[in-house]
């Protein structure tokens, strides 16, 4: 491995920017781009296209934290729900509904069972945005990862109401040939295994191909069924063509497969209600609930749809980016299929109550987007664009079992069958005026016509009882919804170097994520499953240096965002049984700061620590339900009963999976033992403050503050060829969990708990060879 990009792999940064600039032409760009990377190579800069070209983070006015392939690959940072060990705003939202799991920024996320609510954080790899992320889980050769914080509505358009996760996989290199293989193998049966070639095909042509393969065993055990669940069964492909047929055009054509047939993602009972059933197998079977409780005992783990579990994404992007002299013109195609068959034993137990509880789940998405761009470095510089997206989700729901008891009782099984299409249609610009060499303004502006139409059909399963479609919170029939949202979104910008490595900036802008709907779950009669779009008010003020000679960066920030009809999900206890509805929340307020600071104090030693406070509550939302704990033996808390039902009013709460205060640091040092051999130390540390994972303050529902402690040594021989490195993840063997909840099971006082495979200690090792350029 080159020992420049080594010590650049650990360097993570957080900066700011905002409006929109074109993107560079193509000859100049890829000349600004080499430059720029062989700058970077030392740990001077490091480079981002938040803006759609290739420029110096410290150069861009948005609080961003940005990680490089290397640096994944030196944290092991493989899934990209990791990511939230580099970016302390980040934070990673589970949810039993894996098209559903999502990021948070700033506390800002959406999580729902719906699989027709977009997420307030988008995701976007290659320029595509994704309207189900979770089909970017694998991270293999990727050049970057940029996280950026705040409303992304102008330049990304598409449900980026909180944040942007952009992820950036590695181009092929023309004239180059390049092949990289890799293995680990852990302690937990760990077994990844990649492979990646870049092949020049003459002077204009080059294709690189990647292939992944990932098995790890199951840590949550049945000892019913003699089964093991939650561990990863993935594989996949990517396969990239570049063509550049002169120096004024560049054509990019990707596609990509993935496969995961894991079984997962399953709770473990965190404390027991009064669910006698679930009582009497767990105490069966020995297992006690509780923090450390890794044991199930489900009859149907993968419920009763045939082909479950199954999760497959495949897609195409095609890229053309076209030199007109004096400005530039970038068109991106991307067409997405998902498919997901997912059933869950609800009842948790031998019986045969609740094993319906899941179905079919289809995606397809196509997007258009058009840029036109000025030439960089004008007196007044702007950009115009065109977006278009159309979104399909045709979603096949059944829950139930016999509840009435075990066999022969008859089937109480209702269905919902959703056939949901979303379009969005936007036009976008911006204009950059550059007032003096120190002094720069950004305007921009995104007028988003979106579009909705969705007809569900409730209806019993054969041979059920009729009038099953109620257990669901829903009636029989059929029924068609539309709507429609028009917004204009808008975002100011101003830049001014205080000194000429030192920039203060200032953000203004207005937010936007489009409509959705609740698919699953709980649907009552009288409350439209429409979900109102969501709007924010943000701003932001921050500053960003590089001082001792281009050695150290300090980057900062403060945020203040308002949130009006907030997409959430709440837990509904006025349905048998209880069930998860999706709803907007009257409002939330975010506030708080963020730091950043990245310091090479010596060659070979790279030093960060990024460090968020955010400080988040809801606003004006009422007639949650309230949790258990405070219902019983009486009301309290602030409980009242409405309708019969016992609901609270959570306005002034913490917002759900937001903490108070992340930090982390990270420290990777690199020195020669031989002509031959490098070795290469890595360590870092994340810490999070307690973590509220409902609205409604359930004091049941709270993960105490940890920290986590990993590091990893290796040896690199042949300048890079070959290197071995073996790593240690969860030093100190903390356990935590990644979401508590009750249990949908055991709803009289029971909780479940998710945990992580890493939440118990873990070693391994990884062989990495590599060939060529």
């Amino acid at each position: 491995m080159d020992k420049k990009a080594f010590g650049h792999a650990g360097a993570l940064a957080t900066v700011a920017a905002a409006g929109m600039l074109g993107a560079t032409p193509l000859a100049a760009q890829e000349a600004e781009e080499h430059s720029a990377r062989s700058t970077a190579a030392s740990g001077d800069v490091i480079l981002v296209t938040a803006r759609k070209r290739v420029e110096d983070v410290q150069d861009v006015s948005e609080s961003i934290t940005v990680a490089s392939g290397e640096a994944l690959e030196t944290l092991q940072i493989v899934d990209s729900r990791d990511l939230t060990r580099i970016a302390p705003t980040l934070t990673f939202r589970d949810n039993p509904m894996p098209m559903s799991s999502a990021f948070a920024v700033r506390g800002i996320g959406t999580s729902s069972f719906s699989s027709t609510v977009e997420q307030s954080v988008s995701t976007v790899v290659d320029g595509v945005v994704l309207g189900q992320p979770q089909s970017a889980a694998s991270l293999i050769d990727i050049d970057r990862v940029e996280v950026l914080e705040g409303p992304q509505g102008l330049l990304f358009g598409k449900n980026a109401s909180a944040g942007l996760v952009n992820i950036v996989t590695n181009a092929p290199r023309l004239g180059q040939f390049a092949a990289e293989m890799s293995a680990t193998v852990g302690t937990d049966g760990e077994f990844r295994n990649s492979g990646i070639v870049n092949l020049p095909m003459g002077e204009q042509l080059a294709v690189r191909l990647v292939g992944f393969r990932n098995r790890t065993e199951g840590f949550i055990h049945n000892p019913y069924l003699g089964e093991d669940y939650n561990g990863t069964r993935n594989y996949g492909f990517r396969g990239k063509v570049l063509f550049e047929p002169s120096d004024a055009v560049s054509i990019l054509v990707t596609g990509d497969y993935a496969k995961d047939t894991s079984v997962c993602c399953f709770s473990t009972a965190l404390t027991l209600g009064e669910n006698a059933n679930l009582a009497n197998y767990l105490g069966q079977y020995g297992i006690e609930p509780g923090p450390d409780n890794l044991s199930v005992v489900f009859g149907m783990p993968t419920g009763t749809y045939p082909g479950a579990p199954l999760r497959r994404y495949k897609g195409f992007t095609g890229q053309v980016d076209i030199d007109l002299g004096g400005m530039s013109l970038t068109s991106i195609t991307g067409v997405r299929d998902n498919h997901h068959i997912l059933d869950f034993d609800g009842d948790q137990t031998p019986l045969d109550r609740f094993d319906y509880n899941g179905g079919d789940y289809r995606y397809r998405q196509f997007s258009q987007e058009l840029r036109l761009a000025s030439d960089p470095g004008q007196t007044i510089e702007w950009l115009a664009g065109l977006y278009y997206f159309r979104g399909k989700n045709d979603v096949l729901f059944r829950a139930g079992g016999r509840l009435l008891g075990p066999a022969p009782a008859p089937l109480v099984v209702g269905v919902i069958e959703t056939d949901f299409v979303s379009k969005s249609y936007a036009g976008f610009g911006s204009v950059t005026w550059n007032a003096t060499d120190a002094l720069r303004v950004r305007v921009g502006g995104r007028l988003t016509h979106d579009e909705l139409r969705a007809r569900r059909v409730a209806y019993d399963l054969p041979g059920a009882l009729p009038g099953s479609s109620a257990i669901i919170g829903s009636v029989a029939g059929d029924t068609v919804e539309r709507g429609e949202s028009t917004n204009f979104s808008w975002k100011i910008t101003g830049e001014y170097d205080v000194a000429p490595d030192v920039m203060v900036y200032a953000n203004v802008a207005r937010g936007y994520k489009g409509p959705g709907l609740a698919s699953t779950g709980v649907v009552q009669p009288d409350v439209s499953p429409l979900i109102r779009p969501e709007t924010v008010m943000a701003y932001d003020l921050g500053v960003k240096s590089r001082f001792l000679g281009g050695a150290a960066t300090f980057n900062a920030a403060v945020f203040y965002e308002k949130f009006k009809d907030f997409q959430t999900q709440i837990y509904d206890t006025s349905t048998n049984p209880p069930d998860f509805r999706t709803t907007n929340a009257g409002g939330l307020v975010t506030k708080g700061a963020e730091a950043q600071l990245a310091v090479r104090p010596v060659q070979g030693l790279n030093l960060s620590a990024n460090a968020a406070y955010v400080d988040g509550e809801y606003r004006d939302l009422d007639g949650l339900s309230c949790p258990y704990a405070y219902t019983v033996p009486t009301l309290s808390n602030g409980c009242r009963l409405v309708n019969g039902r016992p609901v609270i009013d959570v306005h002034g709460n913490q917002l759900a999976n937001s903490p108070k205060f992340k930090f982390n640091v990270a420290a990777n040092f690199e020195t020669p033992l031989t002509d031959d051999m490098d070795l290469l130390l890595a360590t870092d540390y994340s810490w999070q403050d307690d973590e509220q994972f409902s609205a409604t303050g359930d004091p049941m529902t709270i993960q105490p503050a940890y920290g986590i402690w990993n590091a990893s040594a290796a040896l690199s021989f042949a300048d890079g060829m070959f290197e071995l490195r073996g790593f240690v993840r969860n030093i100190t063997d903390k356990h935590y969990a990644t979401l508590i909840t009750p249990n949908s099971a055991d709803t009289s006082g029971g909780y479940a708990q998710y945990l992580s495979r890493y939440r118990e200690r873990q070693a391994g090792l990884t062989l990495r060879v590599r060939l060529g350029d």
